[in-house]
């Protein structure tokens, strides 16, 4: 799915009726979750990010660009080339993307994490990527980890 199929879906103008601002949308969505946001100049390098996104990753949170070596080290080291490959194609076809890969939090387990980001050019004709990350909880995954299914899960 490209991001002009998920423009189309998103359009305001189709949830008026609901009498739902765009903020409340964002604040339900991230009300029971790690939900970050984040934004990479591709010119720089630097990668910009919310206060979730480092509780996500396990590092104390900056307002400056995140430190991707200490990023780049949470992630499941059999899912780092799988991450890679999705923001370099995206870069490459200037288009989107999604992952779901495995990372390490700070009390040292691994959990699943969903990244979702497009890339897009600024107002100057510079390059950058604008994404989300947030927990995966994937329910055929975590029967796997839980048990046989006849747990209550939201409680995992």
């Amino acid at each position: 799915m490209r991001f002009t199929d998920i423009d189309e879906r998103s359009n305001s103008a189709d949830r008026d009726h609901i009498g739902i601002s765009d903020k409340e949308i964002v604040e339900l969505v991230a009300a029971y979750r790690l939900y970050g946001f984040w934004r990479m100049d591709l010119e720089s390098g630097h990668f910009f990010a919310t206060k979730d996104i480092f509780t996500l990753f396990g590092m104390e949170y900056t307002t400056g660009p995140m430190n991707l070596v200490e990023a780049n080290s949470k992630i499941h080291p059999d899912d780092y080339t799988l991450v890679v490959q999705a923001l370099e194609t995206c870069i490459e076809q200037k288009n989107s993307f999604h992952v779901i890969f495995r990372l390490k939090g700070s009390d040292q387990n691994y959990k699943f994490a969903r990244c979702v980001g497009r890339y897009r050019e600024t107002p100057e004709g510079r390059g950058e990527m604008v994404g989300v990350t947030y927990e995966f909880f994937e329910r055929l995954r975590a029967i796997g980890f839980v048990g046989d299914g006849t747990e209550n899960l939201a409680t995992a």
